[in-house]
């Protein structure tokens, strides 16, 4: 989610992949105000958003200059924010750690970073999906693995050991490794796996010793520690558990103070060698991109700019829990903003924006670059891309019915327009074979194989998709057998009396068996389609229903899936009606309306995965 927001422009050289993006030499910057403009942005942001608590850490010139806390960590009992001792779960944030762990142990010669997984996985093997191309730490560091997208029915209940968790819920692999960036839990949770396997201790204990005590992060746990006197709250404002799951290493769990990721920043800014031996500017520098001419990825940094200045980023995010990493070499600046509320939004304080509109603030105004702009075929291009973080085997892929995919359309004149990503319609001029900057912006895309679209500075690329898998067609598949299935539930009782006052000769039983059938698949549909859709409106309490695998979301599963057996029985009854004529000519009409809304009911739900269980 967060990743689709951070769409930027980059102008790349080699220097710049070359070179660690904060090891930079900046003027000192005059930072003069800040604390007094963040301190009135938080206040109209939290307002704005209902957010309960929150707490903004800043680094600059070497030091901390903020370290505040703002509002209320618990508000039943009324406990103000400290930023020196409430904790926040770090969510995905912990994945640098997980990162710094893994580098220090390839500087220390135990693990290698091009060298196959499964050489060092002792109890289960990465599945060989695509002979010849094995999965490397390398992979996992820089989201390139492939894996599918990794959420499934109740994966934060999942409570098993890190080793049993990746050998029982292992997603399947598809796409070549390093062949698209895309964001990935699982495999940050290998890496995890890898650090135990080549240290010989639990992953936490490996990060307590060796990335939180050098750096007196005393207040953090790399564990399934919670939030210590700090609630978590979702959007509508109810408190929430801090489930953890066994993804411990990509984030479910661990919890640091703001206090302690000021430090972790410093250290980074710093390239302090406490991190390890060149690690911090190995993990800031790029170490993937789809194509030259875009931001990537480091090792767990994300590279995305503002308006022509450079940023690193990395977020995370945990139901009712929300925090914002984000470095501003020009400003030689580290600002780490975490919240304990979901808010309206669903992802608490924007931290981005925060920096971005510091950013305004402090740094000069930047006009794009003049480009040479090349007139060249560009129908190649068009079409629909979908997200490649959309599942393709697991339930999850019904975010794609709720984002809509991008669509690109040539412009009859060299350029292409967009739509869908981030923001309205925009035009791109192209200025290499299948590289196209932004229209008097600073964004850049780019076309890196056929039917792969790359954006600046995102962990997800783009796949084309046909006319067949837009998911306004799926949509449309459950619209029509929701509203057959409301036809089936109101009309069947209603023929049903109709005939009995009008005293008519009872149906045969095979004809009476069909129109149970035919209601209950109708009512299961349109039960579905309601409860369902009530949840898909509020995009984190939906998150939040999956990953723990709620019962209501579990019995609203178990709908969609009878409706699979259910329309096939009703094949059978059209069939039957259609041979034996059981009723009139419009009522057989009627009822094959009605299977074929049950079919394409039933169809949408397997091709969303909805069918089971068990449930993925």
């Amino acid at each position: 989610m967060i990743g689709q927001l951070l769409v930027g422009l980059l102008t790349a050289t080699a220097a710049l992949t070359a070179t660690p993006v904060l090891a930079t030499a900046q003027p000192e910057p005059d930072l003069s105000g800040v604390e007094r403009w963040i301190d009135d942005h938080m206040a109209a942001a939290m307002a704005e958003e209902e957010i309960p608590g929150a707490a903004v850490t800043a680094i600059a010139g070497g030091e901390q200059i903020l370290n505040k806390g703002y509002g209320l960590a618990d508000v039943e009992k009324g406990i103000p924010v400290d930023p020196d001792r409430s904790r926040f779960l770090v969510g995905s944030q912990a994945k640098l750690f997980t990162a710094q762990a893994a580098l220090q142990l390839v500087h220390e010669g135990e693990l290698d970073l091009d060298t196959d997984v499964n050489e060092y996985l002792r109890t289960f093997q990465i599945a060989d999906t695509f002979p010849g191309q094995p999965i490397t730490l390398r992979h996992l560091l820089t989201y390139t693995a492939g894996f599918d997208e990794d959420h499934m029915v109740g994966w934060l209940t999942h409570q098993e050991p890190l080793a049993e968790g990746l050998a029982k819920y292992q997603p399947a692999r598809v796409r070549p490794p390093g062949s698209g960036v895309v964001y990935d839990n699982y495999g940050i949770a290998l890496a995890g796996y890898l650090v135990e396997i080549a240290s010989g201790m639990p992953y936490a204990d490996y990060v307590e010793q060796h990335v939180f005590r050098p750096l007196g992060m005393n207040d953090s746990d790399a564990r399934c520690g919670g939030q210590g006197d700090t609630v978590a709250y979702l959007g509508d404002g109810t408190p929430t558990e801090a489930n953890c799951g066994y993804l411990i290493p990509s984030g479910t769990g661990p919890a640091a103070t703001p206090a302690d990721m000021g430090r972790y920043m410093l250290a980074q800014l710093n390239h302090d060698p406490r991190l390890g031996p060149g690690i911090a500017a190995e993990m800031q520098r790029q170490q993937h991109t789809e194509h030259p001419a875009l931001r990537g990825v480091g090792y767990i940094f994300e590279h995305i700019q503002h308006n022509g200045h450079p940023l690193l980023f990395k977020g995370g995010e945990m139901p009712g829990m929300n925090s914002y990493m984000l470095f501003v070499p020009e400003l030689d600046l580290g600002i780490n903003v975490v919240s304990n509320g979901d808010g309206r939004s669903g992802e608490g304080i924007d931290g981005i924006k925060l920096v971005e509109e510091l950013v305004d603030e402090f740094l000069p105004e930047l006009a794009p670059p003049p480009r040479t702009r090349i007139r060249a075929d560009v129908e190649q291009y068009t079409g629909w891309y979908q997200a490649g973080r959309t599942s393709r085997f697991s339930m999850y892929k019904v975010k794609a019915l709720w984002r809509a995919p991008a669509h690109v359309t040539a412009n009859g004149d060299g350029s292409i327009r967009t739509t869908g990503l981030s923001g309205g319609p925009k035009d791109w001029d192209q200025v290499g074979p299948g590289v196209f900057a932004e229209r008097g912006g600073w964004r850049m895309i780019a076309f890196p194989e056929p039917g792969q679209l790359a954006v600046d500075g995102s962990t997800n690329v783009f796949d084309r998709i046909s006319i067949g898998g837009h998911p306004q067609l799926h949509l449309a598949m459950f619209g029509f057998g929701t509203a057959t299935g409301l036809l089936a539930v109101a009309g069947f009782p209603l023929l049903a009396a109709i005939h009995r006052a009008r005293r008519r000769p009872a149906h045969p039983r095979g004809a009476r068996i069909a129109r149970v059938i035919g209601w209950i698949t109708g009512a299961a549909a349109v039960v579905f389609a309601v409860g369902f859709g009530s949840l898909m409106l509020d995009e984190p309490a939906a998150t939040t229903a999956v990953v723990e695998g709620t019962p209501t979301l579990i019995a609203l599963l178990l709908l969609a899936s009878a409706t699979v057996p259910l329309a096939v029985l009703m094949v059978f009854g059209t069939l039957g009606a259609w041979s034996r004529r059981w009723w009139r000519l419009t009522g057989r009409i009627a009822y094959t309306a009605l299977t074929l809304g049950a079919l394409s009911f039933a169809a949408a739900a397997l091709l969303y995965n909805f069918v089971g269980p068990p449930f993925h």
